[in-house]
């Protein structure tokens, strides 16, 4: 039944490329909106994380940033807390403090665009990552010393290089295997009932096919008739009804070509009956002339001639019949009808005997 050049080999291939195309398209667009999701769920969660490590920390006294609190702050959070890195900058952005070994910040500023936003209010909004040249993450900011009087801002990268390494690990061990077996299993399932209900759709049409082959392999004189619900039905029954009436049809054609090939072959055993007679006497009497010329009276030989140019034209006119059926089995030739009396016609037959 599965076989690529079959109706239903190809439904299959195409439906299984099709499940695989659209499960790699949904494990893609699934792994980004699940991305996007835990990033603004993580940013929405500590959307004040840098406001309270200031306030609980006591960064800020007066109106200036306690720098030995500050330099605590860095060290502390980031041991507790290592999927986090916090950095100080001033009002254009550059970075002035953080605690990470040297080399490892690749930026010396970060844009203030995604601040001033985040400070706006924006619900999901990303910066930049100073580890980094092109990443931008999720972060929480506020500014120092206060809102109304800004000299700088703390800025907390919420996701930092260790949250990534770790992450990144587990997606390609754990995760992906899990993913991947979970897309692989659904569309197996998917597979299997799409292939079973191709069986379904396309039984009908290998019972068809069955039929049609079956009446070919006969030589197109026994059909059996396509179980269907006729005109009324689908596509594939109104085929099978369809093809009943075309069978039909030919079977009626090579009864009517097989009844007129044996009146034909009845016709020429007649006509060269016919043929036969007058031909036989006119031979006769032209045979009977020459061998007997010297001996018979010029009456005689008149009768003779007479008798044979009688049987010449009855075969002339035997001919000229013959053609003229020829031409009307062609259809050469219009019957045209015409009116007749039926007493000349009887009394010229009897004058023939």
């Amino acid at each position: 039944m599965f076989h690529r050049n079959t109706l239903y080999g190809k439904l299959a291939l195409v439906f299984s490329a099709s499940l695989i195309v659209i499960g790699l398209l949904y494990l893609g667009l699934a792994s980004q909106l699940t991305e996007h999701y835990l990033r603004v769920t993580e940013q929405q969660f500590n959307r004040d994380l840098a406001y309270n490590l200031v306030q609980d920390q006591h960064l800020v006294s007066g109106d200036t940033i306690n720098q030995n609190a500050l330099k605590k702050t860095f060290q502390r959070y980031m041991t507790i807390n290592p999927s986090i890195e916090i950095y100080l900058l001033d009002a254009d952005g550059t970075i002035l403090a953080y605690s990470a070994d040297p080399g490892v910040v690749k930026r010396n500023r970060v844009d203030l665009t995604p601040i001033q936003q985040f400070l706006a209010g924006e619900t999901f909004v990303l910066g930049d990552d100073p580890r980094s040249h092109e990443q931008r993450k999720s972060f929480s900011v506020t500014p120092l010393p206060s809102a109304t009087q800004p000299e700088g801002y703390l800025y907390v990268v919420l996701r930092g290089e260790m949250y990534d390494s770790i992450e990144q690990l587990y997606r390609d061990s754990w995760l992906l295997r899990l993913s991947a077996w979970l897309l692989g299993v659904s569309l197996l399932c998917g597979l299997l009932a799409g292939l079973w209900g191709f069986a379904l759709l396309t039984r009908r049409l290998r019972q068809l096919t069955r039929t049609l082959d079956s009446f070919r392999r006969s030589g197109f004189r026994e059909h059996a008739t396509y179980r269907g619900r006729g005109l009324q039905g689908d596509e594939i029954d109104q085929l099978g009804a369809t093809f009943d009436q075309m069978a039909n049809h030919i079977q009626n054609l090579l009864q009517e070509l097989s009844t007129r090939d044996e009146l034909r072959r009845e016709l020429v055993s007649h006509v060269s009956h016919d043929l036969r007679t007058p031909l036989t006497c006119l031979h006769g009497y032209l045979e009977t002339l020459k061998l007997k010329c010297d001996r018979l009276t010029p009456q005689q030989q008149q009768l003779y001639l007479d008798a044979a140019l009688g049987h010449s034209r009855r075969l002339g006119r035997l001919v000229s019949e013959l053609f003229e059926l020829a031409k009307l089995d062609a259809g050469a030739v219009k019957p045209q009808i015409e009116p007749f009396a039926p007493a000349e016609l009887l009394h010229d037959v009897a004058q023939k005997f």
